[in-house]
């Protein structure tokens, strides 16, 4: 693995050391609380490149997804989350961050030139006063559910081929799901050549809101149909997330699969 110094952004020295993550691997989740999370290796990939992380106390999850081979992947997405939530910590906000977390991986790139083709995507939620602000780069996505409506809307839009092609009007979410080039990004953490496009949004939390932020190893195997159905039908979100791992796998787990789902503060709608 790449040895990591301190790095220095915006005049702040970044001590990069151990956060609460969670490591790939067997299944891992969280105590009990209005938030879990879950990272699976899948059913066809030899290791888990994906790493998920959370720190209620600092109101920051986040999702990655590494690529570059397993070595390569696997360490991309440690170190994004990891620089990542040393930024946050510095009280950095979250569009810088993701930066950082860029940085680091091009820094790591540098050291070790066996790596030099990793990267990762990266999707995180920073839990504000009466909001949240979302930041992505790559196609792992944020969903917000919301039971008062029973509605499913995807907050992230995809970086890649096919996300870009729905954009421009050109084909259909429901075509997208299928294109070709649905998995080749526009954009990740680690790309060489010009930083990522960051980009970000803000929301205040409405009652009754659930989000789910993963990876596509979740989302590129159910149709958002089928996650908002189980976002809806189960109330913990411990049960909720092992659902939806398990229909992911169910369908056939081609990808490493990563979920969290965080449900807005105060007590659920009755």
């Amino acid at each position: 693995m790449a040895r990591l110094q301190n790095l220095e952004f915006g005049g702040v020295n970044l001590p990069l050391g151990n956060p609460f993550e969670t490591d790939p691997g067997a299944p891992q989740q969280t105590m009990p609380m209005r938030f879990s999370e879950l990272t699976d290796t899948g059913r066809k990939r030899a290791g888990n490149q994906d790493r998920v992380l959370s720190d209620p106390a600092l109101g920051l999850w986040v999702v990655a997804d590494g690529m570059g081979g397993h070595a390569g992947g696997a360490e991309a997405s440690r170190i994004a989350c990891q620089a990542l939530h040393e930024a946050v910590r510095h009280d950095m906000p979250l569009a810088d961050g993701f930066e950082v977390a860029h940085s680091a991986v091009r820094s790591a790139q540098h050291d070790q030139p066996a790596l030099q083709g990793m990267g990762s995507t990266l999707v995180a939620m920073r839990e504000q006063r009466d909001g949240f602000l979302i930041a992505w780069v790559g196609d792992s996505r944020v969903y917000r559910y919301n039971a008062q409506d029973s509605g499913i809307e995807c907050l992230s839009r995809d970086q890649n081929v096919a996300g870009q092609l729905v954009a421009d009007g050109q084909i259909t979410v429901e075509q997208a799901r299928n294109h070709p080039q649905r998995h080749v990004l526009t954009d990740c953490i680690g790309q060489r050549g010009r930083l990522p496009t960051i980009e970000s949004r803000a929301f205040e939390w409405h009652p009754g809101d659930r989000l789910l932020l993963c990876s596509d190893g979740l989302h590129g195997e159910l149709s958002d149909d089928e996650i908002g159905q189980w976002l809806g039908a189960i109330r913990s979100p411990q049960d909720a997330t092992q659902k939806l791992l398990n229909r992911a796998l169910e369908a056939g787990g081609r990808d490493n699969i990563s979920l969290i789902i965080i449900d807005a503060p105060g007590p659920p709608p009755g």
